[in-house]
């Protein structure tokens, strides 16, 4: 499209043909990967230090996920083992607060006895 541009000189007109920046061809460099991809869908193949790179980029990969993998079991490990720790703790405090509520009846029952021989009203 061919768009008109009228000069900026003061009482003069030029008149000049320019090509919108909205129709240039806009040129972006394709990420290699997408390269390789669009080369693998048209049917052509990579070459040899490509293969190379693909497959060194793959096994960095492999690696890195099986590091990451041994990272999450080892904290899934830790996450379980707190837990359970967690569980019998709560399993002792619960029976502590059995004892106790079991203990305090028979306390008092030796207090009312004590204040009734002593003569003291234990309940002011």
């Amino acid at each position: 499209m061919d768009l008109f541009k009228i000069g900026p000189a003061p009482g003069t007109t030029k008149i000049s043909s320019v090509q919108s920046e909205q129709d240039a061809p806009q040129e972006r460099k394709k990420p290699e990967s997408a390269e390789r991809a669009n080369a693998l869908q048209t049917g052509g193949f990579p070459n040899a230090p490509d293969i190379l790179e693909l497959s060194a980029s793959f096994q960095k990969m492999r690696m890195e996920e099986q590091e990451l993998l041994g990272i999450k079991q080892a904290l899934l490990k830790t996450q379980q083992d707190l837990q359970l720790k967690l569980v019998k703790e709560i399993d002792k405090k619960k029976l502590a607060i059995e004892a106790l509520r079991s203990e305090i009846p028979t306390i008092q029952n030796r207090c009312r006895q004590l204040g009734q021989v002593l003569g003291v009203d234990i309940y002011k």
